[in-house]
């Protein structure tokens, strides 16, 4: 017996994955998107640590900081950093915790649940802030970057890891839950939120992919 194809099952899937994607959930959730995470990220995740350049004596932030694969790295790393990494995912938060439980247990690393619009965070609070494929489900991206100023120390660093436009438009994704940016918009949104001292854009290519990451740095 033949099954009927359904016109709908593929716009039915990217809207699935695409809020997984955002925030992971479930046993597809906990089973099969920390591997996409882990491969997909790779090599954006080496390109904003490159320009995050962690040094001793930072206090650093990921946004969205998924299956903590880049704060471990960081941790690994750098001697003297204090990391913290925030995600609005139970699932990613428990395997991100699970990997960087030794970090944990020393007090170099720190994961908490919960969303950067909402949570208290005391201003002034970080020297870098850094977020890998999260900005595409920011609701009010805007509001997000001022506030992300308001927690950074003066001259302090913001490093945003996204993929090509041109390559996510060509991919089966619900629009509306990515919101998709040229490098262009992310330097306009950093600029007009006060990172008025240096905003860069470096690309990378891997294959036929291309991945970016803009950095804004704020006045000393």
């Amino acid at each position: 017996m033949t099954s009927k194809w359904n016109k709908d099952e593929p716009m039915r899937f990217a809207t699935f994955f695409s809020k997984q994607a955002c925030k992971p959930a479930g046993w597809f959730g906990r089973w099969v998107m920390p591997n996409i995470f882990d491969i997909g990220n790779a090599r954006l995740n080496r390109l904003v640590y490159e320009k995050l350049s962690p040094q001793a004596g930072d206090l650093i932030l990921e946004i969205g900081s998924g299956t903590g694969k880049l704060l471990d790295k960081i941790a690994r790393q750098v001697d003297g950093c204090i990391i913290t990494g925030i995600d609005f995912s139970d699932t990613m938060v428990s395997i991100s915790r699970r990997r960087n439980r030794k970090h944990i247990e020393k007090g170099r690393v720190a994961i908490h649940k919960g969303d950067i619009d909402d949570v208290s965070f005391s201003e002034d609070a970080y020297t870098k802030i850094c977020s890998v494929n999260t900005i595409y489900f920011w609701p009010d991206p805007e509001a997000t970057v001022r506030n992300i100023v308001r927690l950074l120390r003066s001259g302090g660093m913001l490093a945003l890891g996204f993929e090509d436009i041109a390559q996510l438009e060509q991919r089966r994704l619900d629009i509306s839950v990515f919101r998709l940016y040229s490098t262009s918009e992310v330097e306009s949104m950093l600029i007009e939120a006060g990172f008025t001292n240096s905003v860069t854009t470096e690309s990378v290519r891997a294959g036929s992919s291309v991945f970016h990451c803009t950095v804004g740095r704020l006045l000393e």
